[in-house]
Formats: structure tokens, sequence, C-alpha cells
């Protein structure tokens, strides 16, 4: 007789399934826990690969100039504003 032959055959298969994916998300983790710590730019914003952060009005107006909503004279009198008028980086 088989007593214990293909008994539990079904819970062990479950059992390998629960551990790959407590495998997975332990490396997700380990992963996660090594990337939190970058100094890059928040998500969403583009990297500025060492140039200092732009003001959203200059983004604005660097978009409104991509649009054709201003020319590049426009543009040039406008960030010369913008320039003059900004708090002095570092604080």
């Amino acid at each position: 007789m088989m007593w214990d032959y293909g008994y539990g055959m079904g819970w062990g298969w479950i059992l390998i399934l629960f551990g790959l994916l407590a495998i997975a998300a332990l490396v997700v983790l380990v992963v996660r826990s090594f990337t939190s710590g970058s100094s890059g730019p928040p998500p969403g914003q583009p990297p500025t690969h060492g140039q200092p952060p732009r003001s959203n009005a200059r983004a604005i107006l660097e978009e409104r100039l991509a649009r054709g909503e201003v020319t590049p004279d426009e543009y040039r009198e406008i960030r010369r504003a913008l320039d003059e008028t900004s708090p002095p980086a570092g604080g």
C-alpha cells in the first residue's frame, strides 16, 4: 500500500510558489533600499546633468518658446528680466 506517496503534492507547489514570491519581494526591497537614497532629481523631472536647477518661470518660458508663443527676442528679454529678479543660488 502507498500511504504517503502523492499526498500533499498540491500543497507543495503552493509553498514553492509562495517561496518564489517571497524571494522576489525581498529582491525588490533590497533594490529599492539601494536606489532610494540617490541624489537625482525628484520623479517626473528631467536630470540636470550638472547644471543649476531651473526655476519654474524659466521652464515655462522655455516651453512657450518651443511652442512658438514668444519670439527669440522676447525670450531673451524675459529671460534677462528673470535673471535679474531671481534670488541668489544657495539660499
